[in-house]
């Protein structure tokens, strides 16, 4: 698909190029317009997960009876690294040319894919999951499917003078970026009771919390959003097509700040986001799940079309 738009964009360069009338004076001072379509490549994030989840045995869902003791200490959390995305680039921008310097307002959309699943708990930062791994759960696994991100940037440039059609330049940018990941998790529970060792199974026999516990399962699934600063570093190189108007190719290096979001439970053991019904009792706060990455990063290469007033 990304091979495909950039084909088009070709096409669509080279026509709007032919509309205007041919000369080999270089455009002057003054405001232009520009756009730009391309691929991009973002690195794996490196993330951290957690909640205000209470352990399984102080679940008033799973045990009617379980009393909130020492062992009833909320908030579970893991870490995870995830593979790499790639997707598309697309951008409008509007600037002003003055001597060899140019600053720009521009807004691009960046889509990665990363389609990338791994399994939570061996990395995970608390025993009590971690241990769960050995009984409880037959599956655990935590994903992001795509990236997207509406981006923001003011940048300052610098054409390097050239004897040419050929203008090669540098530039630099700083903005915001509203960021959306489409996150999920999923923990499921042993379908046979006889194997769970959440609570004691007595001998000769299968204690009915485990019997309830079994086939539960924990499930996370949304779009998370998050606000973060932006800069950038781009380097590029123009050709004259005619008086006003440059094709080129442009790459860019973006990077943000750390993305940090959270929701409830679509479901938590196969019951509703809570330990318990009682609005007395703590347990009955929602439980929420708090994810958050290191710093984003991401490249782009794109073709640029630029048309001067």
């Amino acid at each position: 698909m990304p091979h495909r738009a950039l084909r088009m964009l070709v096409y669509v360069l080279i026509g709007v190029g032919g509309l205007f009338v041919p000369s080999v004076a270089l455009a002057g001072d003054g405001w232009y317009m520009g756009m730009d379509l391309g691929v991009a490549h973002a690195p794996g994030p490196d993330t951290a997960t957690s909640d205000n989840d209470y352990p399984t045995m102080c679940d008033m869902f799973i045990d009617p009876n379980a009393a909130l003791g020492d062992q009833c200490t909320p908030g579970e959390s893991w870490s995870n690294e995830f593979d790499a995305g790639t997707g598309v680039l697309a951008g409008i921008s509007s600037g002003y040319r003055w001597g060899n310097f140019r600053i720009e307002g521009e807004y691009f959309y960046r889509g990665t894919i990363h389609d990338s699943a791994k399994d939570p708990l061996e990395n995970s930062g608390s025993a009590g999951v971690a241990d769960k791994n050995e009984q409880e759960l037959v599956r655990s696994e935590e994903a992001i499917d795509d990236v997207l991100s509406h981006n923001f940037f003011a940048n300052l440039y610098y054409d390097f003078t050239s004897n040419s059609k050929w203008t090669p330049y540098l530039g630099v940018g700083v903005g915001f970026a509203h960021v959306s990941i489409d996150y999920s998790n999923l923990f499921r529970r042993n379908i046979d009771p006889a194997r769970i060792r959440t609570f004691p199974n007595p001998m000769n026999g299968i204690d009915p919390r485990n019997q309830t516990l079994a086939g539960t399962t924990t499930i996370a699934k949304s779009r998370l959003s998050d606000m973060l600063f932006g800069y950038q570093a781009i380097a590029g190189l123009d050709y004259q097509l005619r008086e006003s108007v440059t094709i080129g190719l442009k790459f860019r290096w973006a990077g943000f700040s750390e993305f940090k979001d959270g929701a409830e439970y679509a479901q938590l053991r196969s019951h509703d986001s809570t330990n318990s019904r009682d609005m007395n009792d703590p347990r009955s706060a929602r439980v929420r799940y708090t994810f958050t990455t290191d710093d984003l990063t991401f490249w782009g290469l794109s073709l640029n079309l630029k048309y001067q007033f």
